[in-house]
């Protein structure tokens, strides 16, 4: 039932949520409830879990993450030996007594599973174009499963005292009372919900452009205790038929024997996030660039038809209508992330724009490279400005003269859409030539 709970909320949660990243998790390490007790120690072991996560980034670095998780814990419980423990019994014949239980060498090997919520806030920076870091911070809801205990005892003393006839009785073992060695039993007990403090955090290596791989390490913490109210009497059930059959209560159901009991995990995470594209786009200039591209097969002939329509209207020559001086302006988007010579898919768009150019002397133009925030100012300056030297160059095989040109790079300071997406990303790894005279 709580996994088909668990299922709903997840589904719901990502619609509504509108998931730019997915990711598949695992991770492991020691895993637990950390004990507190006078009488005993408990010790956390080894445990791990997978989980199914979604980030949605409202910004290039910060985002919401939630998801589920599923987790697997174990311990381990040593109690002190000649510890006693007192309950008040009714025997085989309805007479009240005194029970007392005494131990020597008593275990307990623990686990549980349990599912989490996770809501944290999370930041990522990068540190090159393949790699960055990230820190997450935030709750978790922790719902557990019954705890399962096997237990065992080199020698468990059960003894009943009878108040009014001032009697111990510890040889009737066919009336619950002697001793046993070796003995050994199983319990269940059941474990309070939970809050969690979590926090984790590591580095991000970019495997694909819509993948990454995270790896890091994290740390939960319970703030309640998770030991349930309805506790056990005493360690074992009293049996009035044979001391053969008597049933383990388990530590954790005595409230004298733990004090608290807060979960505690931590250890290493690995998990791989899937970048969600955006299928619908709002109409873009880059879209109208084939179009202008396919006007550009012939770009003798659209010069020709602005200068007899600039001989029409004034006798000035050589002058660049205001459709040439937008084709020009038009930005050259590079995409890939580590590229900086000038992509073979725009180098028909610079010809014609050479064309413009040396067909206009009195035309002068300022080439400026631009990149996406991933990577740090100065290398994303860096960049821009071997971008601009890319076109320019290219201009000036074609016969754009040196003197006609301004070269410079804006790096990641002026995109012309939010770093949210890889798509979006793509196209302010760009270049933008600008008309300054005529």
């Amino acid at each position: 039932m709580k996994t088909a709970l668990f299922a709903v909320f997840f589904i719901i949660t990502m619609i509504i949520g509108q998931a730019q990243e997915l990711s598949v998790s695992v991770h492991g390490g020691v895993s637990g409830l950390s004990y507190k007790s006078d009488v005993g120690e408990g010790k956390q072991g080894l445990g791990g879990g997978i989980g199914l996560e979604y980030t949605h980034y409202f910004s290039g670095h910060w985002g919401v993450l939630t998801g589920v998780e599923a987790r697997y814990n174990s311990n381990t419980f040593e109690l002190d030996d000649n510890v006693q423990f007192l309950s008040n019994e009714i025997d085989d014949r309805g007479s009240a007594f005194e029970y007392r239980v005494r131990t020597s060498g008593y275990e307990e090997d623990q686990r549980f599973y349990s599912f989490g919520i996770p809501v944290m806030l999370q930041y990522r920076g990068a540190i090159s174009d393949k790699t960055g870091f990230y820190i997450g911070l935030g709750a978790k809801v922790l719902l557990s499963q019954k705890l399962k205990a096997d237990a065992q005892s080199k020698i468990m003393d059960l003894r009943g005292y009878y108040p009014d006839l001032n009697l111990v009785i510890d040889d009737l073992p066919s009336h619950g009372f002697g001793t046993l060695n070796d003995w050994e039993g199983d319990a269940e007990v059941s474990l309070k919900t939970s809050i969690l403090l979590g926090l984790e955090g590591g580095l991000t290596f970019k495997l694909k452009e819509n993948l990454k791989l995270y790896t890091g390490i994290y740390a939960d913490y319970g703030l309640s205790d998770m030991q349930k109210d309805n506790t056990a009497s005493n360690i074992v059930s009293y049996n009035p038929e044979s001391i053969q059959s008597v049933i383990s209560n388990g530590v954790l159901s005595h409230e004298i024997i733990v004090e608290k009991s807060n979960y505690l995990s931590a250890g290493v995470k690995l998990k791989l996030g899937f970048m969600l594209a955006k299928t619908k786009q709002a109409p873009t200039k880059e879209i109208m660039e084939p179009e202008e591209v396919v006007q550009t097969n012939q770009p003798t002939q659209i010069v020709e038809q602005e200068v007899v329509v600039a001989e029409e209207v004034e006798p000035q020559e050589h002058v660049l209508s205001d459709e040439q001086v937008a084709y020009i302006e038009q930005p050259l988007v590079f995409g890939e992330i580590d590229k900086a010579d000038v992509p073979s898919s725009l180098q028909a768009r610079l010809d014609s724009i050479a064309k413009l150019v040396n067909d206009n002397a009195g035309v002068n133009i300022k080439v400026t490279g631009h990149t996406c925030d991933l990577g740090s100012e100065s290398l994303n300056q860096q960049v821009g400005m071997k971008r601009a030297e890319a076109v320019a160059e290219y201009l000036k095989t074609i016969g754009v003269a040196s003197d006609q040109m301004e070269l410079e790079s804006k790096g990641e300071s002026d995109p012309d859409f939010p770093n949210t997406t890889a798509l979006n990303r793509g196209k302010n790894r760009r270049v933008t030539i600008e008309v300054l005279t005529q």
